[in-house]
């Protein structure tokens, strides 16, 4: 079935959602045009288990619903997650695939217990205060990811 222009030209970026599905191409075809008429792009896929979905971007699927509910007679059924699966984190230095938690929240908890000994044992709760500030900044900065090949850190 051959796909207007304004959906052959979204991008991958913007993933399609399924905002319905119907049993009969009809009732698909009803509310393709009802949110093409709202201004929405909405491209009908093929049957599948006997329904056909009506999907739109991402970024419209909640007013596709909201035009849908309006001018359809059959309310939307379902509304899916983004068709997307999720990416493998690769480094940004190396392109490595091994990497894995800079662990900041095991690293702030272990200085703010040794800051926190230290200002008691010297009775110095400011300075205290200040290594776990200063820390907190250092760990917050710091990348969320690490990689084992070349040891970059990176959100």
């Amino acid at each position: 079935m051959p796909q207007p222009a304004a959906v052959l030209s979204m991008t991958m970026s913007d993933p399609f959602v399924t905002v319905t599905a119907y049993s009969a191409d009809d009732d698909a075809r009803a509310a393709k045009g009802a949110l093409d008429s709202a201004g929405i792009a909405a491209v009908v896929d093929d049957a599948v288990e006997r329904r056909l979905k009506v999907r739109v971007e991402n970024v419209h699927a909640i007013r596709a619903g909201d035009v849908l509910n309006a001018q359809t007679a059959a309310a939307p059924s379902e509304i899916h997650e983004a068709d997307e699966e999720e990416r493998e984190r690769a480094c940004p230095a190396c392109e490595a695939t091994d990497v894995a938690s800079s662990r900041r929240g095991r690293m702030f908890l272990l200085v703010a217990v040794l800051a926190i000994a230290v200002g008691v044992g010297i009775s110095s709760i400011d300075l205290a205060f200040y290594a776990i500030a200063a820390t907190a900044v250092f760990l917050l900065i710091r990348g969320r990811w690490r990689c084992a090949a070349c040891g970059e850190t990176f959100d």
